[in-house]
């Protein structure tokens, strides 16, 4: 198929889902004025972590995709060391300065991001956020789990139950200023707040870094001896919580829920150390994106939303949950 007829057929693609959801398909002719077949897009993440991965193996397959179509997709990823409000910022101020085909944001603090985003738009580059939402900013589409407060509030209902609806519970809250991260604490205080017989005794913020939960979990197990439960609201914290769960001993006595599927989560899920994980379909994320910034720079519409969607994984499930 060449170029052309991939695009129309791409472009046939958007405009039947644009309808579905209610928005003001671009015809394919109107999309095709431009003829364009070389993109070049940025990502700025939150911050360099493995999570990541994945998005980059998805947004790598799909442009394998298009390079068999003869489309040609290139991109920066430019990660901030940590989960610094004032690093993330800079990447996206050099992100503009190098004018892509598309931005691509992960947002970590609404308030800073969102004039940084108005000014791409401003300057005719779509923005796609991803991973996170920018709450209250306007953005071409976004592309991740979408409803995270209900993830939070089903974790809530698992660990709920795990330890007979009573007892103390911590949470390892992330990043302040993240999005997601709030909405998944949001929800899941908003269920456990049906049982009177939970208390949650400590809620602390570890900045999506590992080593932080590891002496924040064992400052609340000691302050908190009889502890029942921890919530970790990201890829980080539940891994640093099952470690110091570990060192503390208190592997069965405390029950561990967290976020994501990274190796050391797994095989904390596979041996007991916790009881489930929350799993997004990263690598969706990364290859839905790409497809969505080709679009958009061809002049396409696209979903505001695209939720990719997540999956509740406990040990009964771990060889087989990627297969669904």
């Amino acid at each position: 198929m060449d170029t052309r007829r991939f695009l129309y057929r791409l472009s046939a693609v958007l405009v039947i889902v644009a309808m579905a959801i209610g928005l003001a398909p671009v015809l394919p002719n109107q999309a095709m004025a431009q003829d364009k077949d070389t993109f070049h897009f940025v990502f700025v993440p939150k911050l360099v972590h493995p999570w990541y991965d994945d998005v980059k193996r998805g947004a790598d397959a799909s442009i394998a995709e298009f390079a068999k179509k003869g489309i040609t997709v290139t991109y920066d990823w430019d990660a901030p060391p940590s989960a610094d409000v004032v690093l993330h910022t800079q990447r996206i101020e050099a992100a503009i300065a190098k004018k892509p085909d598309a931005l691509f944001v992960s947002c970590l603090d609404a308030a800073a991001d969102k004039p940084l985003i108005e000014e791409a738009r401003n300057q005719g580059i779509p923005v796609l956020s991803f991973d996170t939402p920018c709450p209250d900013t306007a953005v071409e589409a976004f592309i991740g789990r979408y409803d995270y407060e209900d993830d939070g509030a089903e974790v809530a209902e698992m660990l709920a139950k795990a330890i007979n609806y009573k007892g103390e519970v911590a949470i390892l809250a992330g990043s302040p200023g993240a999005a997601n991260h709030k909405q998944r604490v949001a929800g899941f205080k908003k269920a456990m707040a049906q049982y009177p017989d939970i208390t949650i005794v400590a809620e602390e913020f570890d900045n999506d870094d590992v080593e932080r939960a590891v002496n924040l979990t064992a400052s609340i197990l000691q302050a908190h001896p009889n502890l029942a439960g921890i919530y970790g609201c990201n890829a980080s914290n539940p891994i640093g919580a099952g470690r110091a769960l570990v060192e503390a001993g208190k592997v069965g006595q405390v029950v561990l829920i967290g976020m994501d599927d990274l190796p050391d989560m797994v095989s904390f899920v596979r041996d007991g150390t916790a009881l489930a994980m929350s799993v997004q379909n990263v690598s969706e994320i990364g290859y839905w994106g790409i497809i969505h910034a080709v679009a958009l720079a061809q002049g396409h519409t696209v979903p505001v939303i695209h939720d990719t969607g997540s999956l509740l994984v406990t040990k009964d499930m771990l060889d087989t949950y990627k297969a669904k």
